[in-house]
């Protein structure tokens, strides 16, 4: 059976699940890291010596880092669907997944970590500003992408769609101000109608860290 450490909201957790929910694969998930810890003992950190989630278990084969997880289950699992067969078709999958890890990830996580994870007292409006318009910028390039497509390497969803949906329900999610992007608002309307997109990446996160917290125990 497949396991996965890492706790239910965790950025870098959540699509590695909805890829988990999307194949039907059996699986155990242990809730680790955030206020759960369990990231030094000494069992995890043989998993993963960088004591970091999510890491997998697949009967005895054992990854970390969410990106190389999502691409090792859609290719075993989801080859020819999630993983597209043509090497150029997986190739543009693969580009989307690493333009998301180098260019929109570093400020959308910025950006979540300046709001939610920060007091309201303590929070820094120029910061958020500055972060809420480069976030805008990156998602042009997206919202290019997906005018002449369903999805973001095409009119499938693939492994892309997986690696960079979870983020933009939060990036809707957020109160701050968005440009008007109709291509990326549809797309994300399509992610929202799949039940495992549901189930895994519409992840409650509250308003403030104590919400976070809570919301982070499952209560």
């Amino acid at each position: 059976m497949l396991e996965i450490w890492g706790r239910r909201n965790s950025s870098n957790v959540i699509p590695v699940m909805w890829a988990v929910g999307e194949l039907g694969l059996e699986h155990k998930r242990y809730d680790v890291g955030g206020s759960f810890g369990g990231l030094d003992v000494d069992a995890f950190r043989a998993l993963n010596p960088n004591r970091k989630v999510p890491t997998i278990n697949d009967d005895g084969f054992v990854m970390w880092e969410s990106n190389a997880i999502i691409r090792y289950l859609c290719a075993r699992y989801g080859d020819g669907s999630l993983a597209p067969h043509r090497a150029d078709r997986r190739a543009i999958a693969d580009q989307w997944m690493e333009w998301h890890k180098t260019t929109s990830y570093p400020d959308y996580i910025s950006l979540f970590w300046a709001i939610i994870r920060t007091e309201p007292a303590h929070r820094d409006a120029t910061k958020i500003e500055r972060l809420t318009g480069s976030l805008a910028n990156s998602l042009m390039v997206l919202e290019a992408q997906l005018e002449s497509n369903a999805y973001v390497a095409g009119d499938e969803l693939t492994m892309a769609d997986i690696s960079i949906g979870p983020a933009i329900y939060r990036y809707f999610t957020l109160d701050i101000q968005r440009p008007e992007l109709p291509n990326l608002t549809a797309w994300y309307e399509r992610l929202k109608r799949r039940p495992a997109f549901q189930q895994h990446a519409m992840v409650p996160f509250g308003r403030n860290p104590a919400e976070w917290y809570v919301l982070e125990r499952g209560a």
